[in-house]
């Protein structure tokens, strides 16, 4: 509304109230996404406390209770539907798989290009360990020989013309949930488009069963647009429909697709896309659960929440609920279509007063408005019906501040009190507040004036609105990263164990999903999909060996479940002496020179001897912690470290108040960026020994934790340049001559939250030698949301002169790259931009120009693959699969070199294997000897006693990227900072940090 005479109090130009349509939008998952509301804008169950029309809300929402957890398996933990007996992989499967492998072939690269490349060829499937069989959570997809799908364009054209906006020469956009929701009238009433045989995206395509008779290629249809509450277009909606425009794009033969997974290797039709056909499944697949009134869209299309039958959700605290729904997504396999479902976990806005949300948040909200509060309602979609009782749905700008143009003269987080202005409407004698407009308009005295109005129009129009009069709209995801309390509050939502997970996906998903033989909205289309998950076929491998130092001889551990533990009279396999370092202690706490003497006989028996500290009660440092109090902590946080740098230390261990990420991210920045110093941080009183249920240990009051100061003990070796434990020459398998160079690369992502225009971050972690020990590292800022590594080749360069220094002038022969975070369809980017940056870093040391033989394995933890033991035998004492479960067969990629891999032993929920996808090979591996070294690797990891689920180069990369996160904690998380303001970007001119740390530390592990 523009404002004449009705609505929420005006922009301050002497009439009535303003508003103009809102927009939606949020995010949702990981390690979130983003998106736009409820699909469809459909109404969904509101289910949470929403305090009255005009309560304020308050308080802790209701109790979560999820019926379905108490649900106790009969089977020991084995995942076993009801009435489905055990069935044994498909042998056709089996078949067509040992007929696509291609040992020994080679793909070449030169003149390599987007378009013409390829995955290499599997040489070889593995054969090592225990055949087991396992059941995973893909659903089999029949697809008819005739199945057609027609493909249609949707376009609206954004001629929004109402009685407000009728008058201006740029009407506003159509938005996200806008448009879903005109799609959703346009096929509910246009008849040729009813029916189970039409599946949309909301956007812009549109799938038929059917060619759809269009008298042409393209039609133009018109639908006026209103809420799901509305019967229909009321006095105050557009006054001219929009126009929707459908155009005809072609058809999809789906049976190519069926062909193309039984092909050969290389072999592909001219006119088939692979992609086209999937997205034209997936949007079919979604049909059922987008329809679906009692389910959100979590922000991505293929995401679906459902509220608990009673309640807003589990309560994580701060005014955020946590959802359970369901990922889905169509993929391939050897010859056949698979479904894949699995669990999703979601932070959500409950639906409530947002004034009882704003309490929730930040319970003293009136008087500490500027503590991140506007961030978290920023962009929220909220409803108000005090306009003749009719509902209106807008988007939170942000609270009241003044806008120089209309001259206002209130105080920013203007309240209900202070906002004043001119309202020829009320025939006002001077400017009133909006209190009293509320009062004399509509006859509603406001309770909680105080606190701060909502800006419900933009800048340009600004609506101001009290919040105790706005309800949160269901449905909406948190787009914003969790913190602290909140992220340990959505892992104790969200670990299940394996059988409860799947018998999730069984029980609610796929009936959520539509899985079915007959469910028309899938059998229009010519697929249907069996309710039944798949079985697959896995192997466990034997577990791996590990050596230390007793005396001056290899000493070599069995493991078990992954994990072992270091005997007495053993210590690292190269140990390394700690001097000129002290203690440091910000914020008082117990820590006396008893306690640094008992970690110093712990961190001697595992091999670190020391000198006395410099000060051996530690020095204290008071801090005064909080949001408020930053600026003063990080002066004392500078100054206490530069006075560490002038005494001669290079190594601080440092006890933090608690766990604090800011306290945290500046010692790490002071410490290794500006003064030189390795640092270990211990949170709190993690240092003192706990009673251990499982042995019925009590320790007397005040003991230190062995295993706690092992842990450090670790991290120092590491840090100082020692070898913590290495593997039999057996077990090393190419690795045995020494003369590869293992390499691990990744890049991080500014999250939600940070500046705009923030960067990412890359970093490049490598072996220095043949015993592969030490991972030093190069790190570099790059253009945001950027995933190529820009400056690899002096990255790369960098890692290779290292290894030449530590080498007596050598380089390696060769090189095994483990990427992370390289999504499936940036595979061949990789291979076009960063291989050959790797090769010019070669060709510029290498005589002759001739350079190593290069590998390049993808890992990938980002997916949604499970697999569940199908007896007692297979599952360790969490209940999932056993640490070295290995998949090559039934799950991987039809066409390609991948394998599934979980090295590590999940403590509790249900374990996520790393995804492996080779993308190249001039080493001349086979599946056996790459499973065996990636399995074998994930047992080195220095500072851990354990197998990891990563494998080390990989998880050391993400290690690195983390601390350059830290580096940049205030810039990353400028919606928390007190100081920031709306209008900040992120300045690379003056940016504290881009790349590199201390000349002392650029060659050690620092990050570890």
């Amino acid at each position: 509304m523009s404002g004449r005479g009705r609505g929420a109090p005006p922009q301050g130009r002497g009439r009535g109230a303003g508003s103009d349509p809102g927009r939606g939008g949020f995010r949702g998952g990981n390690r979130g996404g983003d998106g736009g509301g409820p699909r469809g804008g459909r109404g969904a169950p509101r289910g949470g406390p929403r305090g009255g029309p005009r309560g304020g809300g308050g308080g802790n929402l209701p109790r979560y209770q999820d019926q379905y957890e108490l649900d106790v398996d009969p089977n020991n933990g084995v995942f076993t539907p009801q009435n489905e007996t055990l069935q044994a992989p498909d042998p056709k499967v089996d078949e067509r798989e040992n007929a696509l492998i291609r040992p020994g072939e080679e793909i070449s690269l030169s003149g390599l290009t987007l378009d013409d490349y390829t995955l290499p060829a599997r040489p070889s499937y593995g054969t090592q360990g225990r055949s087991v069989v396992l059941r995973t959570n893909y659903f089999n997809m029949l697809i008819k020989p005739d199945a057609q799908i027609f493909r249609y364009e949707l376009e609206i054209t954004p001629q929004i013309m109402t009685k407000q906006s009728q008058a201006s020469s740029n009407p506003p956009k159509v938005n996200r949930r806008k448009t879903r929701r005109l799609i959703q009238l346009l096929i509910q009433n246009t008849p040729p488009l009813q029916g189970p045989g039409i599946a949309t995206d909301g956007l812009k395509l549109l799938f038929s069963a059917k060619q759809l008779d269009l008298e042409g290629r393209s039609r133009v249809l018109q639908q006026r647009y209103y809420e799901p509450e509305e019967e229909g277009p009321g006095p105050d909606s557009d006054i001219r429909p929009h126009k929707i425009k459908i155009t005809e794009n072609g058809s999809i033969d789906v049976q190519q697709l069926v062909n193309y997974l039984s092909s050969p290797p290389g072999v592909t039709s001219p006119n088939f896309d692979k992609g086209e056909v999937l997205q034209a499944l997936n949007i079919v697949m979604t049909r059922t659960a987008s329809n679906n009134p009692t389910v959100y869209g979590g922000g991505a299309s293929n995401k679906f929440y459902r509220l608990p039958e009673e309640g807003p959700g589990f309560d994580l605290g701060s005014g955020l609920v946590a959802l359970k729904g369901f990922y889905t997504s169509v993929r391939t396999s050897t010859l056949r279509v698979l479904v894949n479902i699995n669990v999703a976990n979601g932070a959500f806005y409950p639906a409530m007063n947002v004034l009882g949300l704003m309490r929730l948040h930040t319970p003293n909200s009136a008087n500490d408005q500027t503590s991140g509060l506007e961030g978290f309602i920023s962009r929220l979609r909220v409803s108000h019906s005090y306009i003749h009782g009719k509902k209106k749905i807008k988007t939170v700008q942000g609270f009241a501040h003044p806008i120089p143009k209309f001259k206002h003269d209130f105080p920013p987080f203007g309240n209900s009190h202070t906002i004043r202005f001119q309202c020829t409407e009320l025939q006002a004698t001077g400017k009133i507040s909006v209190f009293q407009y509320f009062k004399r308009k509509y006859n509603i005295e406001l309770r909680k004036p105080d606190d701060p109005c909502l800006n419900l129009g933009n800048k340009e129009h600004p609506v101001f609105v009290p919040p105790e009069l706005c309800e949160v709209e269901p449905g909406q995801q948190y787009n914003k990263k969790l913190d602290g309390s909140q992220t340990s509050r959505m892992l104790q939502f969200a670990v299940r164990k394996p059988a409860e997970n799947a018998r999730r996906i069984i029980d609610q998903g796929a009936r959520l999903m539509g899985l079915s033989t007959t469910n028309p909205n899938l059998t229009e289309f010519g697929v249907k999909v069996a309710p039944q998950m798949i079985t697959i076929r896995g192997r466990i491998l034997p577990p791996v060996p590990v050596q230390y130092r007793s005396g001056k001889s290899p000493k070599t551990f069995t493991t078990s479940n992954g994990s072992w533990n270091m005997a007495g009279g053993t210590s690292f396999s190269d140990g390394r002496y700690l001097r000129n370092w002290t203690v440091v202690k910000f914020g008082r706490n117990d820590i006396g020179a008893p306690d640094i003497a008992k970690f110093r006989e712990y961190a001697r028996n595992c091999g670190v001897g020391s000198d006395e500290p410099a000060h051996s009660d530690g020095i204290l440092v008071e801090l005064r912690t909080g949001k408020y109090n930053q600026e003063s902590d990080d002066r004392a946080i500078e100054g206490i470290l530069q006075t560490a740098a002038e005494k001669g230390m290079k190594v601080l261990l440092v006890f933090l108040p608690s766990v604090d990420a800011f306290i945290y991210s500046r010692v790490k920045y002071w410490a290794e960026v500006k003064f030189g110093i390795h640092t270990i941080c211990s949170a709190g009183l993690k240092i003192r020994a706990k009673a251990s249920p499982d042995n019925n240990f009590k320790p007397p009051p005040g003991a230190v934790s062995p295993d706690y100061c092992a842990n450090i003990a670790h991290k120092f070796n590491l840090k100082l340049g020692g070898l913590n434990q290495t593997l039999p020459s057996e077990k090393m398998g190419i690795l045995r001559d020494g003369k590869t160079m293992l390499v691990g690369m990744d890049v991080t992502h500014p999250s939600p939250g940070s500046l705009p225009n923030s960067p990412s971050i890359a970093g490049v972690v490598a072996s220095i030698d043949g015993r592969y020990g030490q991972w030093p590292a190069s790190m570099q800022t790059q253009e945001g949301r950027v995933e190529m590594i820009k400056k690899l080749e002096e990255m790369f360069g960098e890692r290779l002169d290292l290894w030449q220094k530590t080498n007596k002038g050598a380089l390696p022969e060769r090189v095994i790259v483990y990427r992370d975070g390289v999504s499936e369809g940036q595979y061949r980017t990789l291979l076009v931009e960063e291989l050959p940056r790797i090769r010019e870093a070669c060709k510029k040391r290498y005589p002759g120009g001739k350079g190593p033989k290069i590998s390049i394995v993808i890992c990938g933890k980002r997916h949604h693959t499970r697999f569940y033991a199908t007896n007692a035998q297979n599952i360790d004492r969490s209940t999932n699969t056993k640490n070295g479960t290995v998949v090559d067969r039934g799950v991987t990629m039809e066409k390609g070199w991948d394998f599934f891999l979980q090295a590590h032993t999940a403590l509790k929920g249900t374990a996520r294997p790393t995804h492996y996808v080779v993308l190249l090979d001039e080493n001349g591996m086979n599946a056996d000897g790459l499973e065996a070294l990636t399995h074998n690797l994930c047992y080195l990891f220095g500072r851990a006693t354990k197998a990891v689920s990563l494998c080390p180069p990989a998880y050391y990369a993400d290690l690195l990227c983390e601390r350059g996160r830290a580096y940049l904690y205030q810039e990353f998380n400028a919606r928390d900072n007190v100081t920031t303001t709306t209008d900040q970007t992120f300045d690379w001119d003056r940016a504290p940090w881009l790349k590199g740390v201390h000349a002392a530390l650029k060659d050690t592990m620092y990050y570890i």
